[in-house]
């Protein structure tokens, strides 16, 4: 039939053909006739390569697609216990156009979580675990990763959840506080921040929790439907503050020396070889790695294709000698994280017991799940879940020089060095693992209506833990804004010191 149809299409074309060639308009047609059909070929022959181009980019991108959403919802679902067909429509899908093409299937009795692009295309699963949250598989089955679970750690911290103020304990009691201060002012204020200003997921705020704290008490929060002040939600890379902090645990408990070049074998033979912890927590390790979160850039395929990210930051060549420059990367900290890891004993027990036993469960911090990627190390880049009193006593430690009730959690002097501005970075905005504030000039300031010794532990999608020493003030807010530039705690803060009775720029 098609060998027929060809000889068919030849004969009319040579007849076509024929007949223009006797003269006049004919042979104009038959010409643009000729010409029609090669371009028609050329069409085709494009067409044809672009949609194998396309398919091969999607067949390229799909595992990371699929498994940003496996991830995403396996913690949603079983760490924050939230409704995972709620956040595939205001968390995920509005997070990348791609996304919207991802199906998952959310498997209840495994707490497994499995995403396929197109409802079938290179399936990604994410699997959880008592203790260590959400893992996504890339080289191991769910049964290899259940089988190495050794239930490493129990949250027992040390205080009276019931009977103590926070955050001694978990009350909250506004008669405990002996200032006089407008708790109206202060309610319309937080109301206000809650606020959605249009139904588009893509441009919702998304505020899941909101905490101020004065003078070491919460003054007021807020919570979106379906979350309290025990739900671990996502800080993102609110994240690398704790793993500076577990570091400087490491420093106190352990004797790690931050100063020493980490020797790792294979950067023996070029500029790698001089890289120090040091460097690490101040992002100047120079090392070539792309802080990007793009389809297939370092950041994306660290994050949803490494099985140990810490090693694939760690295999990233040299861009400059340690020292000589300042670049903001979750590679550096997941390297930190591997790090803190093999210098504690290398087994999962070790490692929770460095951040559980010594440093969340001495400050009452009973909601935090430091989830693992599948070398078993913290992803101390990003995957840190914890409630927003939770992650507000961590900022409440740096507020109280690293000493918790009376114990000295961070070495001597630690605080300082976390809150001294790395020397390369851009405008002071970088300490050991903690934004800063620290510009001499207002306008380079990140927040600039706020005072130059504001710090900031800060995540993607807008999650903010900002300490501001001299005003005595902290806040905590968590949620999914995909502008990150839509939600700033600024105006928050400006406003309720000005209810405080304080002006925001004046420095003590």
């Amino acid at each position: 039939m098609v060998a027929g149809a060809n000889s068919c299409h030849g004969l009319f074309y040579r007849l076509f053909i024929n007949a223009s060639l006797k003269g006049g308009k004919k042979s104009i047609f038959g010409f643009i006739f000729h010409i029609d059909m090669k371009l028609k070929r050329i069409l085709l022959y494009t067409l044809f390569i672009l949609l194998v181009a396309v398919a091969g980019f999607l067949w390229r991108i799909a595992p990371e697609a699929n498994g940003y959403t496996a991830k995403y919802l396996c913690s949603l679902t079983y760490t924050s216990g939230l409704d995972p067909e709620k956040g595939m429509e205001l968390y995920v899908e509005p997070t990348h156009v791609l996304f919207r093409m991802v199906v998952p299937e959310i498997i209840r009795d495994k707490k497994e979580v499995t995403a396929r692009f197109l409802g079938f295309l290179r399936p990604r699963t994410a699997v959880w675990r008592e203790g260590c949250g959400c893992t996504l598989l890339v080289n191991k089955t769910a049964e290899e990763l259940h089988s190495a679970h050794d239930m490493p750690h129990v949250l027992t911290a040390s205080m009276d959840t019931l009977n103590a103020l926070w955050p001694d304990g978990n009350m909250v009691s506004r008669d405990s506080i002996q200032e006089a201060i407008n708790w109206s002012a202060i309610d319309s204020i937080l109301d206000e921040a809650m606020q959605e200003h249009t139904d588009d997921p893509a441009k919702r705020s998304n505020t899941l929790a909101l905490v101020v704290a004065w003078k070491g008490r919460i003054i007021g929060e807020r919570y979106a439907e379906g979350v309290d002040e025990n739900t671990s939600l996502l800080g993102w890379s609110a994240a690398k503050s704790v793993t500076g902090s577990l570091t400087g645990v490491m420093v106190k408990k352990h004797g790690l020396d931050i100063t020493v070049p980490i020797g790792l074998p294979q950067w023996a033979g070029d500029w790698r070889k001089g890289i120090t912890i040091n460097h690490l927590l101040r992002m100047e390790s120079g090392l070539d790695f792309e802080e990007d979160y793009a389809p297939l850039a370092d950041a994306t395929k660290m994050l949803y294709e490494s099985a140990d990210m810490g090693a694939f930051a760690a295999a990233h060549p040299p861009a400059t000698r340690p020292g000589e420059r300042w670049a903001y990367s979750s590679g550096t900290t997941n390297l930190l994280a591997d790090i803190l890891y093999e210098r504690i004993g290398g087994t999962p027990a070790a490692i929770h017991f460095l951040a559980y036993e010594e440093f969340f469960n001495k400050l009452g911090i009973t909601t935090a799940v430091f989830e693992h990627d599948e070398s078993d190390a913290f992803v101390g880049s990003s995957y840190l879940y914890m409630s927003a009193r939770d992650w507000l006593r961590v900022c409440k430690l740096y507020m109280d020089n690293g000493i918790w009730k009376g114990e000295q959690i961070l070495p001597v002097g630690w605080v300082k060095y976390a809150l001294t501005p790395a020397p390369q970075a851009t405008n002071a905005c970088y300490g050991a693992q903690i934004w800063l504030n620290a510009a001499t000039v207002p306008a380079d300031r990140k927040l600039p209506g706020l005072p130059s010794d504001t710090y900031m532990f800060r995540g993607f999608q807008g999650q903010w833990v900002v300490g501001i020493p001299s005003m005595d003030l902290m806040l905590v807010r968590l949620g999914v804004t995909h502008d990150d530039e839509a939600w700033s705690p600024e105006e928050v803060m400006v406003r309720v010191l000005g209810t405080l009775g304080v002006k925001a720029g004046q420095e003590e």
